[in-house]
């Protein structure tokens, strides 16, 4: 999360619009995490685990979190380049 607050402030200093990663990513799971799915009355820190992420219905059980890492590096990939980092 440090490197989420690094990218925030550099993004805001620099006067660029802050675009979150992906949810379907680990950084944007836990983001997510943090900022909003937790209730405030009964928040517990927690680290990454494949539970955070959005569902993947169609997979298979044995093929999901193959599938999860799948999705994650493309989508990750993809906010790199639009976030230019």
């Amino acid at each position: 999360m440090g490197l989420i607050a690094g990218l925030m402030t550099a993004a805001e200093l620099a006067g660029r619009e802050w675009q979150s990663p992906p949810r379907t990513t680990a950084l944007g799971a836990l983001l997510s995490h943090i900022t909003g799915d937790a209730e405030a009355e009964s928040f517990q820190p927690m680290n990454v685990n494949f539970g955070l992420f959005p569902p993947l219905h169609e997979v298979k059980k044995k093929a999901r979190k193959s599938a999860y890492t799948d999705r994650a590096k493309a989508d990750m990939a993809d906010w790199k380049s639009a976030a230019a980092i």
